[in-house]
């Protein structure tokens, strides 16, 4: 190469200056949020998911109830008696045997609507305290007061009470 051609050649660019690194600080802070989110969801994942476990019943209770329905005359110009409900009748027991309330005798009273209600209560051996829960009529009569049942919690609050397998 000759002299006049090494001067033809462009000069080389300027040394880049050192400024405030502005794209590393958002990478690394969307990273470090990008980890947080990730910790976070795992956390509330773990926190809520269903968890089941054995309990102890340590009580049952029932209520029963029956609308009491009484025989009217019927208003001038019908034929017939009509049926009004005048109170409920309601039997509730901490005993294993649920049964209806009484109907008054005679003929002027029936049964109307019926409503029925269960609940156990169940302990952890690992903690004094004692969840209340809503059963069936047929998951009631499994139970037993002392015996072990399987009870699913999430978050806290119990979701189910069945009799242990």
């Amino acid at each position: 190469m000759t002299e006049p051609e090494l001067d033809s050649q462009p000069p080389a660019p300027p040394p880049a200056e050192a400024g405030f690194p502005l794209k590393s600080l958002l990478l690394a802070v969307g990273g470090m949020l990008l980890l947080t989110g990730a910790v976070f969801s795992g956390l509330l994942y773990y926190a809520t998911r269903p968890q089941a476990t054995l309990m102890t019943v340590v009580g049952l209770e029932w209520e029963r109830t029956i609308q009491l329905e009484q025989r009217q005359p019927a208003p001038p110009g019908e034929t017939g008696d009509r049926w009004v409900a005048v109170r409920e009748l309601t039997e509730t027991d901490a005993t294993p045997n649920p049964r209806w309330p009484e109907l008054p005798p005679g003929p002027d009273y029936r049964a109307g609507k019926r409503a029925e209600r269960y609940v156990a209560r169940v302990r952890s051996a690992k903690s004094p305290k004692v969840y209340e829960h809503p059963v069936s009529a047929e998951v009631f009569s499994r139970l037993r007061v002392g015996a072990p049942c399987q009870v699913v919690i999430r978050s806290g609050i119990v979701e189910d009470v069945a009799p242990a397998p």
